[in-house]
C-alpha cells in the first residue's frame, strides 16, 4: 500500500495558538483515496527544521504534503527550504504574477512588493492555481514519489487539495485501494447505550466500524474496500437506530433542519441570549437559508427580552433569566414578533462566572414554539464558555429536528 506523509508548518501551531486542522482533514482525504498517512510532522518556520521533516519524510513515503509558509511575508520560508532541498532554483512566474495583479485590482489595492515572492516556483515544479487566494500550491513528482506544498490557510488548502491534487494522485496512483466510508450521526443517546443496541449488530466482512463521539452526540463511521458493503453495513444500521440518527456523512444540523422546514413549508426565527446568535450562524452558514429562516434576536439583557420578546418582568423576577419560563416566553415571543412557524430560545450560564448551586455554569434552558403549543426543557453541558455555547447552539438544533422528525412520523 502507498504511504503518505503531512508536514503542518508554523510556529503559531506549535504554540498553540492554531489549531492543526489541516491535519485532520488531509488525513481523511488521503485515507479515503488508499494513501495513508504514515507519519506527520508539525514544525517551526526555520529552513533546518523544515529541510529535516522534509528528508524524513520524502525517504518513507510515496507522497509528501506541506501546509503553511507560502505567504508574502518574511516568515514564510517553506518556499526556499523547499527549493533549497530539492536542490531547485527560483524561477519568475509571469502568469502567476498576473494572477496576484488582477486579484489586488479586483480589490481596488495596491500589491505589496513583498507579494512577488509568490510568483517565484522552483525549477520544475508546476503551480497549482489557487482561486481562493494569492499563494499558489506546488506539485513536483520524481519517479513514483509526488510532494505537494499548500498554503496553511484551511479554506485555500482545501480547494487545492480538492480541485488541483486529488485527480492528479488519482491518476498516478489509481483507486483500487480506496477506503468508502460512511457516517452515520446520532443525537439524543449515550455512546454507551448506543453500544449496547447495536452489541449483536453483524457487519459484514472487511467493514470496520469507528465510534466517534463528538460534543452532545456520537458518530458512528463504516469503512472498507468495498462501497456496496461499507453503504450496505450503514443501511442496515441506520434502521436499527432510525429514532437517533440525525443525518449522514457530511451533513450539519442547520442544513438538516432547513431541509425539514422547506418540506414542511415553515418558516423558522430564534432567540439567543447566551449563545449570542452561535445558532443563527450556523443557519445562515447554510446557502440559501433564506428560505426557512427569518431572522432572530440575541436578546442579552433582560430590558431586551422585555421589550422585544415580551418576557414578562414577574418571570424574570420570580424564576430568573435562566429559567424554563423565560425560554418558553422567549420563544413564544419571537414567534410572534416574526410571524413564523416556529420560534426558538436558549438562555444559560455559559461562565466561567454567574453560576449558582441551583444553577450552575453549562445549565442552558432551551423553548420551543410551534402551531401545536410551547414546550422548553433545561440540559447541563461541561467545558469552557466557547464549547458551552456551542453546544448549546447545535443542541437547539439538533433537538428540533428530533421533534420535527417525530411530528412528520
Amino acid at each position: 500500500m502507498y504511504k503518505s506523509a503531512v508536514l503542518t508548518i508554523g510556529n503559531e501551531i506549535l504554540l498553540g495558538s492554531t489549531l492543526n486542522t489541516n491535519l485532520a482533514w488531509l488525513a481523511q482525504e488521503l485515507a479515503a483515496i488508499g494513501l495513508p498517512v504514515d507519519f506527520s510532522l508539525t514544525v517551526k518556520d526555520e529552513p533546518e527544521a523544515i529541510s529535516q521533516a522534509l528528508a524524513l519524510a520524502w525517504e518513507k513515503c510515496d507522497v509528501v504534503i506541506t501546509t503553511g509558509g507560502l505567504g508574502p511575508t518574511e516568515d514564510d520560508i517553506t518556499k526556499n527550504a523547499i527549493a533549497s532541498f530539492f536542490d531547485a532554483e527560483l524561477m519568475f512566474d509571469p502568469a502567476i504574477w498576473e494572477e496576484i495583479l488582477k486579484r489586488f485590482a479586483f480589490r481596488k489595492m495596491k500589491v505589496p512588493e513583498s507579494n512577488r515572492s509568490q510568483a517565484m516556483v522552483p525549477k520544475n515544479f508546476m503551480a497549482l492555481k489557487n482561486d481562493r487566494g494569492t499563494a499558489p500550491g506546488l506539485f513536483f513528482e520524481d519517479g513514483s514519489k509526488s510532494f505537494f506544498a499548500f498554503a496553511g490557510v484551511p479554506l485555500e488548502m482545501r480547494h487545492l487539495f480538492e480541485n488541483q491534487a486529488k485527480p492528479l494522485l488519482l491518476e498516478k496512483y489509481g483507486n483500487d485501494k480506496q477506503i468508502w466510508q460512511h457516517t452515520l450521526h446520532t443525537f439524543g443517546i449515550s455512546e454507551s447505550a448506543l453500544a449496547e443496541l447495536l452489541a449483536d449488530f453483524p457487519k459484514l466482512k472487511g467493514v470496520e466500524l469507528a465510534w466517534l463521539p463528538q460534543s452532545g452526540r456520537v458518530d458512528l463511521r463504516f469503512y472498507g474496500p468495498s462501497k456496496i458493503e461499507v453503504t450496505e453495513s450503514a443501511e442496515r444500521c441506520h434502521k436499527l437506530i432510525e429514532e437517533y440518527v440525525w443525518g449522514e456523512n457530511g451533513d450539519t444540523p442547520a442544513q438538516v433542519l432547513l431541509e425539514i422546514l422547506k418540506e414542511k413549508g415553515w418558516k423558522l426565527a430564534l432567540a439567543e441570549s447566551c449563545t449570542g446568535g452561535w445558532a443563527q450562524k450556523m443557519i445562515t452558514d447554510v446557502p440559501g437559508a433564506s428560505e426557512s429562516f427569518l431572522g432572530g434576536v440575541v436578546s442579552y439583557a433582560n430590558e431586551l427580552k422585555q421589550a422585544l420578546l415580551g418576557v414578562n418582568s414577574t418571570t424574570l423576577m420570580q424564576h430568573g433569566a435562566v429559567s424554563e419560563k423565560c425560554a418558553q416566553e422567549m420563544a413564544e415571543g419571537i414567534k410572534s414578533l416574526t410571524k413564523s412557524q416556529i420560534g426558538i430560545s436558549v438562555t444559560g450560564v455559559a461562565g466561567p462566572d454567574g453560576g449558582t448551586v441551583d444553577k450552575p455554569v453549562g445549565t442552558v434552558c432551551f423553548g420551543f414554539s410551534d402551531l401545536q403549543g410551547t414546550w422548553s426543557f433545561t440540559h447541563a453541558f461541561n467545558g469552557d464558555r466557547e464549547s458551552i455555547r456551542f453546544k448549546a447552539a447545535e443542541y437547539a438544533l439538533l433537538s428540533l429536528i428530533k421533534h420535527l422528525r417525530r411530528t412528520i412520523a
